[in-house]
């Protein structure tokens, strides 16, 4: 295998790792809720971990376009999991809350310089290379949801942080290893320019229109990523009557099928433009919201229920970051991924915790209707969207 293959793969691969991280939380919600808290704390947890995660991918942007981003990625991965260890070790709620705290800081580190990477890497196809890179992350959300409420059930949640403390430590060396920094060139002209310069030069492309469009988009995307995640798992387990082990399943198999969905979307988009992708996933994912909140808890159904709702939302992530990429200034293409993700689980970091406040005000229906609502905004949004000729 090539050396440009093994690094794609390293870099795709710890992109799951960094988001399954980011579930271990809400997998754990059911066995968490008492001894750190009822939902409004756990959603407030779950808020503080994404608004770390998303507003760090700010400066992270710049400086993927300056240093090492094998050092990025790799720093992420040890970071996540020295703060993973200390939470399975922490019997004190103002220590968990920091360690999760520097747990977004770690995952932050990973997108900036991960997705430049896959967009300096592609032109033609860039689509089929961010469903590459989504992949890895559904699978990385797939497997840990399973994992972790498995490891959860049996041996303890502290027990499911520390495996996973211990996986990021030895992925950190794999990438050390493998990824190859000369294939993602650092351009001296952006090492000349300042923040500010550099900023400006971002919004100096010639579809600056979709950018602001996009952005809008985005910011939606990462309230609905953050948000559902961190209460699907629960509401099927207590609102559906499905018992946590087989609720774990049912939330591997919703971002299995989002997997699929990002390739597909990711090959689509670039057949068919990034439009009309949009429009399709985000359309179905509105109604897929409300028709869960009106659903019998039966399994069979539930399976559905769950398939459809991740092929529908991650079938956008592709065309979404594929756009990204499509509007961006080549030079400037990290700090531009960096801006997009910040907003986008940094903006919607709060969603977690407007969910949480739902649900202990009304009921976990009200954390759905609100979910559904957003993700009309981003189909209405989508609608203004122009494809770009690459």
């Amino acid at each position: 295998m090539k050396k440009e293959d093994v690094s794609v793969i390293a870099i795709a691969g710890s992109h799951g790792i960094m988001h399954a991280y980011l579930v271990l939380l809400p997998a754990l919600i059911p066995l968490l809720k008492g001894e750190l808290g009822n939902y409004g704390t756990l959603g407030l947890l779950a808020s503080l971990v994404f608004l770390f995660y998303g507003w760090g991918s700010f400066p992270v942007g710049f400086l993927a376009d300056r240093i090492s981003k094998k050092l990025l990625i790799s720093a992420s991965m040890a970071l996540c999991g020295v703060s993973a260890i200390l939470v399975s070790l922490s019997h004190s709620l103002p220590i968990t809350a920091l360690a999760l705290i520097l747990l977004g800081i770690g995952a932050s580190l990973y997108h900036p310089p991960g997705y430049a990477s896959m967009a300096l890497l592609s032109k033609e196809m860039r689509g089929r290379y961010m469903g590459i890179q989504g992949l890895g992350g559904d699978l990385g959300m797939a497997i840990s949801f399973f994992t972790t409420t498995a490891i959860g059930s049996y041996l303890g949640w502290r027990n499911a942080f520390l495996a996973w403390g211990a996986l990021g430590i030895v992925m950190a060396v794999v990438d050390m290893g493998t990824i190859i920094d000369e294939t993602i060139q650092v351009y001296p002209s952006v090492a000349r320019l300042g923040y500010l310069e550099t900023l400006r030069k971002m919004f100096t492309t010639d579809h600056l229109r979709n950018l602001l469009l996009v952005s809008v988009i985005v910011v939606c995307s990462g309230a609905l990523w953050n948000g559902v995640s961190a209460f699907i798992l629960v509401y099927i387990n207590e609102v559906k009557g499905v018992s946590l082990l087989i609720a774990g399943g049912l939330s591997t198999f919703k971002y299995t099928i989002g997997a699929f969905g990002n390739i597909l979307g990711g090959e689509l988009s670039d057949k068919l433009g990034r439009r009309k992708i949009l429009l399709f996933g985000f359309g179905l994912f509105t109604v897929s919201l409300l028709a869960l909140t009106i659903a019998p808890g039966n399994l069979a159904l539930m399976f559905l229920m769950v398939a459809v709702l991740g092929f529908s939302f991650f079938i956008t992530q592709s065309p979404m970051n594929a756009l990204i990429g499509d509007v961006s200034h080549r030079d400037t293409v990290g700090v531009t991924y960096g801006v997009n993700f910040s907003i986008k689980y940094g903006i919607g970091s709060f969603a977690p915790a407007i969910a949480g406040f739902l649900a202990a005000q009304y009921s976990m229906d009200y954390v759905f209707y609100f979910f559904a609502v957003i993700s009309a905004v981003a189909f209405g949004v989508s609608l203004m969207v122009k494809d770009i000729d690459k």
